[in-house]
């Protein structure tokens, strides 16, 4: 996996930017339920956990998200695609 954090130029202003670049091997291991976690602190944002997972639809996810997160976190969940 790559990692990087900068900024960007957005129109007239700089932007965050965080990238990562996941290899084969990473997104097998994502679809054998095998999330990535690291500490924030390695992209220079501190106090911050970074989690990236993945599953069959947005609706499997959000049930997926009480493992990692606590009830006062924000989430904003695309219904797009729903269990059938």
């Amino acid at each position: 996996m790559i990692k990087a954090a900068g900024t960007v130029r957005r129109a007239d202003k700089l932007a965050k930017l965080v990238i990562f670049g996941l290899s084969h091997e990473n997104l097998r291991r994502l679809k054998d339920n095998q999330p990535i976690i690291f500490a924030g602190d390695e992209l220079g944002l501190p106090d911050t956990e970074i989690v990236i997972f993945s599953g069959e639809t947005e609706a499997s996810m959000a049930r997926d998200l009480d493992t990692f997160i606590g009830e006062k976190t924000e989430t904003n969940i695309n219904q797009r695609k729903t269990d059938a």
